[in-house]
């Protein structure tokens, strides 16, 4: 599989974050500010933890909505020995069917406090024959699973053992390298930079201006001392990559194993504050705790480095460095009491605001907001992020989570004149909702404001309800109790016999639980709008474009028929043999220029074939 393959978000420029360390905390309870900051600091990839049943796609799923790539981790303590097992694979197949597809099952399995009992001799065999079965469930899920990250500075080598047991096509058809490159306070250029090859000295103004004693923690003396001492002219990156270019050491480590590069992610590392490789007179003194101005500055070219705005040692970024996601977005200011964490200086907290003159988030955060994009590379985007155009047009005034609930968005019968338009509609789920489960109502005029005692429409399949807005004191607000569960409900308006949209689908229950009398309610918003006066011409394709339009009214055909995944179906051989992963459609049928197609969708392309030659089988890619 080629690196250009691989799925990645639209406008990638490779900028990422960790997020919460918990599987349960992830800013849901103000989720619109965490929302802000994302798209405000131009983030593509979010590092996200799940207990291994699904906790985090609820997370997951907002985050495709902004069109930013998640990446899982299974988060169990104590994972080895283990493997996802069967709660793992409903789980990345829920993952898959929402756009999610990366996805780590292990961590820095050659420290000891991963494991539940003492580290056996042979743990890296088992850690590799773990991997290879997580890895087969991912990827006939449709998945693309994470050769796991070691402690930093690890040279261990899975990728040699996942070949010597026959698994090469694991590391050729899908598999990613994490890695945990932490800076530890050294520059980007490390080992490669003039202090470690030459012991080059610190001054006075330098030792002050990086942060005095707190920092340095010895005087100018005792730092030059060290310098000298440890300068190792003779440093390699295949000998210490206990720094941010650990990257090139894990991919020396594939390519030698499989002669190709596949994708590598820091999904956890960067630069810390107060963190460097060993404090208090520990391993290594030449270079100074990060203050949160230094580590933001020091993040902030290592972002530059990831986007292409600059080099290092004369080099960009490979191609095969997608991302890097380092840590930590919050802890406390994101619900999570985790005080080592809160010490580290993730991007949000008050834990230097006294010291530093800082006011609840580290420099790092304005600079990222300021620091224009440099678009690395287009997609190709998993077609599950595709959007109808009425989410499209709507945007975040469509709640992206009615698309996991079923809720859809009818035209009018009629728009050549006055109409009733949604403009906006808002889920509240079983933490957001207050009181009974309803159907709440607002009807605007032409100029936008409310209307009282306008009147709309509650169906059902056996009867309909006629329900009017109210006045100023219910902010005009119409209201319906729900007691059935999703899919029961339409709603349109009927005010002055205007034709209206309809939302179908409404009803109790959660995106995973749509049978459950689960309390929540909807809040719609609807306009009187006159017709638009656009007129678009008529386009004949060339000869050609004949090939380009055909497969577009396939990709089109395919998208009205995308289910759940099933590994049984008609075409399954096809997409197995060309590695398309897993059926996303059941067989359709489509006409295009008179002839009639018999097609289905999969995860990386449409499988189809005429009629008349149902064995004459193709298929085309969803980007191309």
């Amino acid at each position: 599989m080629e690196l250009d393959q691989f799925p990645r978000p639209p406008q990638d420029n490779g900028r990422g974050v960790h997020w919460s360390l918990s599987v349960y905390e992830w800013g849901k309870r103000n989720w619109e500010f965490w929302r802000e900051q994302l798209l405000a600091m131009k983030i593509k990839w979010v590092k996200i933890l799940d207990d291994g049943g699904g906790s985090g796609l609820r997370l997951a799923r907002q985050l495709v909505d902004m069109e930013v790539m998640p990446v899982v981790r299974f988060y169990r303590p104590q994972q080895n020995p283990g493997n996802i097992g069967q709660r793992g694979r409903e789980a990345v197949r829920r993952y898959i069917q929402a756009g999610v597809v990366y996805f780590e099952t292990n961590n820095e399995p050659d420290l000891d406090l991963e494991w539940r009992s003492p580290k056996p001799p042979n743990w890296l065999d088992l850690v590799v024959d773990n991997f290879i079965i997580d890895a087969d469930i991912i990827l006939e899920e449709g998945g693309y699973p994470a050769v796991p990250a070691f402690g930093v500075g690890s040279q261990q080598d899975p990728f040699a053992k996942i070949v010597e047991r026959g698994r090469r096509d694991i590391l050729d058809g899908g598999a990613w390298a994490a890695v945990h490159n932490y800076c530890l306070g050294r520059p980007l250029e490390y080992p490669n930079d003039p202090v470690n090859l030459e012991g080059v000295p610190v001054t006075q103004e330098e030792w002050e201006a990086a942060g005095g004693m707190w920092a340095w923690e010895m005087g100018v003396d005792a730092v030059n001392e060290a310098r000298r001492r440890m300068a190792n002219p003779n440093a390699s990156i295949m000998t210490d990559s206990t720094c941010f270019r650990a990257f090139e050491y894990v991919n020396h480590l594939v390519v030698q194993a499989v002669g190709h590069s596949i994708p590598i992610m820091m999904t956890e590392g960067g630069y810390n504050v107060g963190q460097r490789a060993g404090t208090t007179f520990g391993d290594d003194p030449r270079y100074p705790k990060p203050t949160p101005l230094t580590a933001s500055l020091m993040n902030l070219e290592m972002f530059r480095y990831v986007q292409g705005d600059r080099d290092i040692l004369g080099q960009k970024v490979p191609d095969y460095f997608f991302a890097a996601m380092p840590w930590l977005i919050a802890a406390y200011r994101i619900g999570v009491y985790a005080p080592p964490a809160e010490n580290q200086g993730p991007w949000f907290t008050h834990q230097f605001d006294r010291q530093f003159g800082l006011r609840g988030e580290l420099p790092l955060v304005q600079m990222l907001k300021d620091l224009p994009i440099r678009v690395r590379q287009h997609g190709p985007v998993p077609p599950q992020w595709w959007k109808p155009p009425y989410q499209q047009e709507l945007g975040r005034n469509w709640d992206c989570r009615l698309k996991y609930l079923g809720v859809q968005l009818e035209p009018a019968p009629d728009t050549g004149g006055p109409y009733w338009k949604l403009v906006k509609v808002q889920w509240y789920d079983e933490d957001e909702v207050v009181g009974a489960g309803y159907i709440f109502v607002k009807i605007l005029n032409e100029e936008g404001k409310p209307i009282e005692n306008a009147t709309f429409i509650v169906a059902r399949d056996d009867a309909s309800d006629q329900v009017s807005t109210k006045g100023a004191i219910d902010s005009y607000w119409g209201n319906y109790a729900m007691y059935g569960c999703l899919g029961t409900y339409k709603v349109r308006v009927s005010h002055k016999g205007y034709p209206s949209e309809t939302v179908t689908g409404l009803g109790l229950g959660l995106e995973d639980a749509p049978r459950l009398w689960t309390r929540t309610s909807f809040r719609l918003t609807f306009q009187l709008t006159q017709p638009s006066r656009s007129n678009g011409g008529d386009k004949q394709p060339d000869e050609a474009e004949h090939r380009a339009a055909l497969r577009k009214a396939i990709i089109n055909a395919a998208k009205l028929h995308l289910i759940p995944l099933d590994p049984s179906a008609p075409f399954h051989q096809y997409a197995r043999q060309h590695k398309l992963g897993e059926r996303l459609s059941a067989e359709f049928t489509f006409e295009y220029e008179g002839m009639q197609y018999k097609a289905q969708a999969f995860v990386k392309g449409v499988v189809f074939a005429p009629m008349h030659a149902l064995d004459q089988m193709s298929h085309v890619p969803y980007i191309g």
